[in-house]
């Protein structure tokens, strides 16, 4: 029989799925509810709303108004959060082990009975639209959303977390309940710990806090969106200019997505990269410039980010479609994949120190896959990867059309 690749995934006695990676090397833990509710399952009138909905639980339950419950949680030096993405809403909390019931009482309590005042709701819609005017002021922030738009056009992958300001005055409190007794039910979330607990004592909290969670048996579809790649500019009042190359790139929880890690890390994505070498270490024509991917649970692009002057952005354009064409016809070398193939397993082991970056990789994989990858098998699946694959992997993703965002003073 071969070895087990991945971990086994827990279902509590109340049926919700869980996963514990237990640490006992120090007296924390983290605790992360996963929520599939994100904004690429939302409909158009509605964008924005699975963020609101994660800023109104934090401002008062049945039990808790807004300032008791973060008071109860940073009172034991804890920390709570929370965060809404494109296919998942998390929601957290950080804290010594002797306090981990109070966790779960915590989150639970925001899950399961939020008030939803009017009152309360309108305060945190200005909240939302301060923090939408906040987005409009960094262009940074705009080419990044703007170049999600360049690879899927209209699509709902391609929709902000925040929402625009249109959508979100006009999300009511009924809007608010009714999407959260739809997406908050127990087949629609996912229960990540890591660190100083045990599975008796864990399922003993998930039992007790979480038994009596919404059984609606309701999960989001949606279809794979389409490539499109556009040019699209964003006029901005800015002193420099900000520009997105994007192309194709892998979906989450593939081989590729292993293999796209490694060829990223050539083009951009650290100090020893080809563009930060070129353009900011020789050339000095930049102060910021990294590749990154997006991915997807099932689609994934590529964005190649720069900032520079007007006076320079010719040059520093020619330079990186330059490189985007050699490696696209001549690959990457030995020496630079190699370093990048080291750069990646580094990356994975330094984040397993880290108690909410072992929650959080589990608890994506465990909501979204329904299994977690044993770190050790990642690791030697970082380590097959060899050159060819990813000089062939770049060739497919760099022989499609690229996309453009500029975003400044045009």
């Amino acid at each position: 029989m071969s070895e087990r690749v991945f971990e086994e995934i827990k279902i509590a006695k109340n049926g919700i799925k869980y996963f514990l990676e237990e640490n006992h090397s120090f007296p924390s833990l983290s605790i992360g509810v996963f929520v599939r509710s994100g904004s690429r399952y939302e409909e158009e009138k509605f964008q924005g709303i699975a963020h609101f909905i994660e800023h109104t639980v934090f401002k008062g339950t049945r039990k808790r108004n807004a300032f008791e419950i973060s008071r109860e949680i940073e009172k034991l030096g804890g920390e709570i959060n929370a965060y809404t993405s494109s296919e998942h809403t998390l929601f957290y909390v950080k804290l010594l082990a002797k306090d981990a019931e109070k966790g779960f009482d915590i989150l639970s309590d925001i899950l399961k009975n939020p008030t939803f005042e009017d009152s309360l709701i309108e305060k945190e819609r200005g909240v939302i639209l301060e923090e939408i005017q906040e987005y409009f002021d960094d262009p940074q922030d705009i080419c990044q959303t703007e170049a999600l738009k360049s690879i899927w056009g209209d699509s709902s992958a391609a929709n902000s977390p925040l929402g625009g300001e249109g959508t979100v005055k006009k999300i009511e409190a009924t809007d608010l309940k009714n999407y959260f007794n739809k997406f908050f039910n127990s087949n629609n979330i996912f229960i990540s710990v890591a660190g100083d607990i045990d599975d008796i004592l864990l399922n003993k909290f998930i039992d007790r806090y979480f038994s009596d969670f919404n059984k609606v048996k309701f999960t989001p579809d949606i279809g794979e969106p389409s490539f499109v790649f556009e040019n699209r500019r964003f006029e901005k009042d800015t002193a420099q200019i900000h520009i997105a190359f994007t192309f194709k790139g892998s979906k989450l929880f593939s081989r590729e997505n292993v293999v796209s890690s490694i060829f990223n890390t050539v083009l951009g994505g650290n100090m020893s990269s080809r563009l930060f070498q070129k353009l900011r270490e020789e050339r000095g024509l930049v102060y910021t410039i990294y590749t990154y991917p997006v991915r997807l649970l099932d689609t994934g692009g590529t964005v190649i980010y720069v900032s520079t002057t007007r006076n320079y952005q010719s040059e520093v354009e020619s330079i990186i479609t330059g490189e985007i064409e050699s490696i696209r016809r001549d690959g990457v070398s030995q020496a630079e994949f190699e370093d990048a193939k080291s750069f990646v397993s580094g990356n994975l082991i330094l984040g397993l120190e880290s108690t909410s970056s072992k929650m959080q990789r589990n608890g994506i994989q465990g909501l979204l896959i329904g299994k977690v990858k044993k770190s050790e098998k990642l690791l030697e699946e970082i380590e097959s990867i060899d050159l060819d694959e990813v000089n062939l992997y770049a060739k497919n993703v760099l022989d499609t059309k690229l996309g453009k965002v500029v975003v400044g003073k045009i």
